[in-house]
Formats: C-alpha cells, sequence, structure tokens
C-alpha cells in the first residue's frame, strides 16, 4: 500500500547526511547515483534543475560502496486502508491511554531526530509550533484530535518543551514506517480525516502552514 511512499532504491546499509547538496563533498572512489521522486535514476544534471525547497528536499546517503543523492516529495495526498488506519488508532490509544474517537480528525505533530542537540544554539525553540496558541486556534478550525509525537532517534525534547506538551515516543516506528522512511530535518506533520485519508508534509514549517492546510483540509 504503501509502496509508493517509498522509492526504489537498491537495498543497503544508509548512514544519513545531513548536507547541503551545493557543499556537499563525495569522495571521488565512490560512485554518485542520483534519484527523483519517483525513485527513478537522473542525471546530476536533472537533479539540480529539479531541486525546489517548495516542492522537494534533497537527502544523501552513503554506503561502503555507492554514494546516493535522492529528492523527496515534500506533501502526499494519500488513503489508509480500513485495518492499517485501525492498527493507527490502536496504536495511539496504547501510547496516549486514550481511547481514539472515530469521529475525530486527527492531527499528528511529528519531531524528527534533526537537528541534533549539540546544534541547537537557543536555550529553548522559538519554533511558533510549540506556541500556546497553535493548538488552541487548531481546535476552532475542525473537531481534531492533536498528538505529539517523536522519533525514537529524537534527543531534542528539553529543547521543544517537552514536559508541557508531552512528547510521545513513536517506540515501534509505526509513522516512519507508514509515513516517513526518511529522518528529515524539523518535524513533519499529518492531517487524517475520519475515513483513512491523509496529507502530510515533510519539514521545515510553521503553525500557520499547519492552519492553512487543517482549514481547507478538514472543511
Amino acid at each position: 500500500m504503501f509502496a509508493n511512499i517509498l522509492p526504489k532504491i537498491p537495498p543497503m546499509r544508509l548512514t544519513f547526511l545531513f548536507i547541503l547538496f551545493t557543499c556537499l563533498t563525495f569522495g571521488q572512489e565512490k560512485p554518485i547515483i542520483f534519484y527523483n521522486e519517483s525513485g527513478e535514476k537522473i542525471s546530476k544534471q536533472d537533479f539540480i534543475k529539479t531541486k525546489d525547497y517548495r516542492k522537494n528536499l534533497d537527502l544523501y546517503f552513503e554506503n561502503d560502496t555507492t554514494q546516493i543523492a535522492l529528492l523527496v516529495t515534500r506533501k502526499k495526498f494519500g488513503q489508509l486502508d480500513k485495518t492499517t488506519f485501525e492498527s493507527l488508532k490502536n496504536y495511539l490509544t496504547v501510547l496516549t491511554d486514550k481511547a481514539i474517537d472515530s469521529t475525530q480528525n486527527i492531527v499528528i505533530n511529528y519531531l524528527t531526530a534533526y537537528p541534533k542537540k549539540k546544534e541547537n544554539r537557543n536555550f529553548r525553540s522559538t519554533w511558533n509550533v510549540l506556541h500556546r496558541d497553535y493548538t488552541r486556534k487548531l481546535h476552532k478550525i475542525a473537531n481534531i484530535n492533536q498528538f505529539w509525537i517523536h522519533s525514537t532517534k529524537c534527543e531534542n525534547l528539553y529543547y521543544n518543551y517537552h514536559r508541557r506538551l508531552n512528547w510521545i515516543e513513536d517506540k515501534d516506528n509505526l509513522f516512519k514506517k507508514l509515513f516517513f522512511p526518511y529522518e528529515v530535518r524539523y518535524g513533519n506533520y499529518i492531517l487524517i480525516k475520519p475515513d483513512g485519508k491523509f496529507f502530510y508534509y515533510l519539514g521545515e514549517h510553521s503553525k500557520y502552514h499547519i492552519w492553512e492546510n487543517a482549514e481547507k483540509y478538514f472543511k
């Protein structure tokens, strides 16, 4: 069902490199393979020409013999089948110890592992998604059940107000498996309707971005 989310990259042990492409220097001894959003091999020139931060993210991986540059689409609309959606709701119930109302829309704010703790210059995050008015306005948009979920590799919980927001670990990596196979920077969010239709957005975003899309999607 989610095969279209994952690009068809040859199986290998991947190490994530968060470096801007323009600053990235590859070792001459390793071949470089470029992929577009569909997982198709493309030329370096097409990769550079297609890269657009408004539409996609450029991610970089390597193993012992190969280096990969991959474009990933930032937003996606999809449909969870009934079994998968029920499993997701049951998973959320276990994580939160709270039954999920099947009539409510679901909003997931998902905190990724990056940036790492050592990269943070401020004592606390200034990201406006963490502001108190974010959830207040969100609940005025529609009948919404909102959750703060974080990657198992996240080490920035204190920086992201973990005591006030009660970030919950994606212990079984379910959200990673279903939606987020790649660790991007700054977090993602998902909007899910009661019928299992979903919209997700990858990478850096603001509370205004979520409000705007929630108003459109849940209307």
